[in-house]
């Protein structure tokens, strides 16, 4: 017993335009959060580096 009488709440292309947005924003997304938490600011190191004392 197939209702073919159904309403259609998302238009057939929306697979489409999710998995083109999907494919672009995501790997985006990581990228920027990449480069924040890996990246360097400006050359500023944020290790720093004490002289050794004198004995």
């Amino acid at each position: 017993m197939a209702d073919d009488n159904y309403d259609v709440l998302v238009p057939e292309s929306a697979a489409k335009w999710f998995g083109i947005l999907a494919g672009l924003l995501v790997p985006l997304f990581f990228g920027v959060v990449g480069a924040q938490l890996y990246g360097s600011s400006g050359g500023e190191s944020s290790v720093q580096v004490y002289p050794l004392p004198e004995e």
